[in-house]
Order: C-alpha cells, then structure tokens, then sequence
C-alpha cells in the first residue's frame, strides 16, 4: 500500500526538488479523488512501542488523515522522533494513502509517506477503527496538547453529554484528585481529564496506556 523509505527518499528528491520543497508542494495539493475514510476511534495499544522518525523537515501533524485538515503543529528537523498509536487510511501523498495517529511529540495525524515505517501500514501498527465512546459530563470540556492543565488548549467541547472517542490514558495533572487523562480522537484529537468523562473509575477498563 505505501512506498519503502528509500523509493520516498528518491521521489521526494526527484527532478532536483529539496524534501522540503517537495513537502510543500504535496502538502498543498487536491487530495486524491477517492475520499478519506472517516476516523471516529482509535485502536488501544501503548504508543511508545511503535516509534518512528521523520524523513523531512517540517512535517505537519494534522487534524484529520488528509492534507486539507487544519494543521496542529509542525515537527522539526529530519529524523524527529515520533510514537505511533494506530494507522487510518486518507488522502494521497505520492500514492500513499496510509496516515498515522501519532501521540508524541504532538497528537494528530501525519502523512505516512515521510515517516521511516517502511512499506504501509507498518507491520504491528493497529488500525484505528477499535470504538471506546463515552460522554463529557461537562458543558466547554477542554480538549489540550498535553495530559496538564497548563498545557495550550486545542478545542473546547461542546454541551454536557458530546460523545468522544478515547484511545489510551495518560497520567497527568491532577483534577479534582483524578490524575488519569484520556487522548481523544474524535470530534477533536488531543487529551481531555478523565475526571469530566463518563468513564467510571480510571483508568477505564480495557482502555491502555499511552
């Protein structure tokens, strides 16, 4: 389904293109005709066992599995190291329509085509298609960069019972004595407190570290 490193190394440098300029140029291309497929949850599984790097300078971490979805952050130099939780299938970047749900160092979505996995999706990389839905027991839920309440607000909830797709915990900041955060997936990516989720006690059962 996806280009070896060293085919996207070749492609990406090809007709004398820098990376970064190819980055760019894709980046703000249509997507492929075939539409993405909708991510509404992801697969549990501890991200810190599939780390991969980066093959470019600049690489966007996106809201969704496509190259038109808003931009969350933007990674650094070549070789920057990120934690991969699930895979999604999304728009075409040089034929690749493989994208990864990375957790670190920013959560969100990045093209596989310029990470080191290999051929896609990357052997022992889940899915995301695994459903863990519970409700916000709050009204403005604030979904965050990092499992703290210090860390930069990247939405914010709507009414008190919005359903959302949880993909793994984290231990974080505490609230209300509650040091368990959950990273979502939907309708935002990012981490809320499990304090304000319907979950039970947490971390909630079957749902796996981070």
């Amino acid at each position: 389904m996806g280009w070896p490193t060293g085919i996207r190394q070749l492609a990406l440098a090809a007709a004398g293109m820098p990376l970064v300029a190819a980055m760019s140029a894709v980046m703000l291309a249509s997507p492929a005709s075939a539409a993405p497929q909708p991510v509404t949850a992801a697969q549990h599984v501890q991200a810190s066992a599939h780390v991969y790097r980066t093959l470019i300078k600049g690489l966007h971490v996106r809201k969704a599995p496509t190259t038109t979805a808003p931009v969350r952050a933007v990674l650094g130099a070549a070789g920057t190291k990120v934690s991969v939780n699930c895979y999604a299938i999304g728009s075409s970047v040089f034929g690749d329509r493989v994208w990864y749900l990375i957790v670190k160092p920013h959560a969100g979505f990045v093209a596989g085509f310029y990470l080191s996995t290999g051929p896609d999706p990357a052997k022992g990389v889940p899915a995301c298609n695994a459903l863990h839905v519970y409700q916000t027991v709050i009204k403005g839920l604030h979904v965050r960069k990092a499992p703290t309440t210090a860390a930069q607000v990247l939405a914010v909830l709507g009414a008190a019972g919005t359903r959302v797709s949880v993909n793994c915990y984290a231990i974080g900041s505490s609230v209300f004595g509650d040091r368990v955060w959950y990273l979502i997936v939907s309708p935002h990516a990012g981490f809320v407190a499990g304090f304000y989720l319907s979950t039970g006690p947490d971390p909630a059962k079957g749902i796996r570290r981070c």
